[in-house]
Parts: C-alpha cells; structure tokens; sequence
C-alpha cells in the first residue's frame, strides 16, 4: 500500500492521527506522512485541504489527489495539477445532512426572528412579535448537487416553496428546478431568502454582487455557505447597511479565518459563522476515501472524479 501525503490547513497532527486510525480500518498497511516531511517524496496519492500546491508540485510520484471536502476548488484554482493526475472529492450523506441542519437553522432564525428576540431578552422586553407566514416565503438554492439537493429537499419537507438553480438542467421532485442565465435570474429576482451552496469555478466567481443583490427582493436574506469568492464582499455590505439585504448569514469568506479588522464585524445584520457549517467527518467519509486510494493504486479511475471541464 502506498505512503499517503496528508495536508489539512488549520489542524494538528492529531486530526492526521484520527485520519490514519480510520483509513487503517480499510486499508491497514497504510501510512499517512506530512505533505512537507521527506518522506512525502515517496507518496503515490496526497490527501489534502488547501495545501501550499508548490510543495506538492515537488513529489514526482504522485498518482492521484483526494480533497478532504466536497470543494476542489483549493486545488484546481492554481492550474498546476498536471491533467493525468485525477482529483477527487468527497460527496458524503452526513456532510450533506450536515449543511441541511445549518441551512434550517439559519432560515428558522430569520422566519423565527431569533436575533430580535435574543436583543428583547438583553433588554428585559417581553413582547410577541409579529409571526412570518413561512408559506409565503420564497427559498432559493443556487448549487442543487449532492448537498444542494438535500438542503433544498428538507426545506421542502419543512414547508417551504423552495426553488433550486443549477448551471445545468435537474430534476427534483417537490423542487421547482431552474438552470442557466434565465433560470438565475429567475431565481434572483423571487426569491425572499437566497441560500448559496455553489461549487466555486470560473462562472461562479463574484457571481453575488452589486448587480445581482439589486436584483433581489428589498428585505431579502442571503446565505452563503458555498465559497467567500462567491460574494463581492463590499456590495453585500452596501446591500447591508442600506438593508435592501435585511439580513446576512455566512460561514465562509474571501480571506479565512476572517480577519479582527473586516468590516462584517461591525455591520449589525451580518451573521458570522467560522466555516463550520458542514465538516468533513473522518467516521463517514474514512470509507469511500479509502476506495479512492484502491482505486488510484491500481490504476482505476475513482468514483467522484472531478471533470477538470466544469471544475467538480
């Protein structure tokens, strides 16, 4: 079995001990070593989230990468991963259950007023507010794939009108399903409560800005729990402050972690999450992880490759 490169920006040693002791349950000869040690210059196949690329570009070895999430962005983003070289992500249940809590938590705080009442009880108010009729609120999923599809479902179970966009056409039943430039627009425009959980590539880049937060409704909520680099960070401040976005809810950002000096931190209806909303689970994922090293061992190609194409 080969020596596995392992590279987790923000984590211990200890995360890549919990890794190997889970991997070692499939494949038990296997041996995670540091992307930066030496012996990672006998690694056949690297395991990585946001890893220093130049590093990598140095292990002459290597057969196959596999993202320790469901993004590729972190990798694909530099184009310097040679195209014979497969890249491969995670697309497992329990990260997508995950993301349909925190979304329902999110949507549920803002129908459910949770922040107000949080700011009445500081203040010793006892007073009812006045109920939103959910039934008539307008969810928006951009990004309707192996998580968006989940989240979108659950929020149609709950009740809500749900709506999902999608670069290319799908089908979900209870979901009313959009897909291309007019399909986006058709959901910009309608929608009451917009949730992002795009894939980052070229034609999601930027793809919230100024424009289209003109182009929500006045009052509308955005949630982004997609990429950072999906959203102009300064015109959804503007959309902010000037509350034609009444309320922000996001868990990732251009520059992680956020820093002590950016702006979000001060604007009152900007909501700020430190990119936990769907983790990777070395319990749940360790398994197909590990039929992705078989595979790229010998020489098959793995489920979940990403198509260097449309970046996912």
């Amino acid at each position: 079995m080969p020596i596995i490169a392992f590279y987790s920006k923000g984590t211990s040693l200890e995360v890549q001990n919990i890794w190997e002791k889970r991997l070692k349950f499939y494949l038990p000869s296997i041996n995670l070593v540091p992307l930066l040690s030496e012996e990672a210059k006998l690694a056949k196949i690297a395991l990585l989230w946001k890893a220093p690329l130049d590093n990598l570009n140095q292990l002459n070895k290597i057969k196959g990468l596999i993202s320790l999430g469901q993004g590729v962005d972190h990798i694909l983003n530099q184009n310097s991963i040679p195209e014979n070289i497969p890249v491969v992500r995670i697309v497992d249940p329990y990260m997508a259950r995950s993301m349909s809590h925190w979304v329902l938590l999110s949507v549920l705080n803002i129908i459910r007023e949770t922040y107000d009442y949080f700011n009445q009880e500081n203040k010793k108010i006892y007073k009812p507010r006045r109920e939103k009729d959910f039934l008539s609120v307008k969810i928006g999923v951009y990004g309707i794939g192996a998580i968006g599809s989940v989240v979108a479902k659950d929020l149609s179970y709950m009740g809500f009108d749900v709506q999902g966009w999608s670069r290319t056409k799908k089908n979900i039943k209870t979901i009313k399903c959009f897909h291309g430039d007019k399909g986006f627009n058709e959901l910009v425009n309608n929608s009451d409560i917009h949730v992002c959980l795009l894939p980052l590539t070229s034609s999601t880049i930027n793809i919230f800005n100024k424009d289209t937060f003109a182009k929500m409704k006045k009052g509308s909520c955005f949630i982004n729990a997609g990429r950072g680099e999906h959203v102009v960070e300064d015109d959804l401040l503007r959309s902010c402050k000037s509350r034609h976005v009444s309320n922000a809810v996001l868990d990732v950002y251009r520059i992680e972690p956020l820093p002590k000096n950016h702006c979000f931190w001060q604007q009152d209806n900007i909501r700020l999450w430190p990119h936990v909303a769907a983790e990777t689970n070395p319990e749940t994922a360790a398994k197909q992880i590990a039929n992705a090293i078989k595979c790229i061992d010998n020489n098959i190609v793995p489920p979940n490759t990403v198509n260097r194409a449309i970046g996912y």
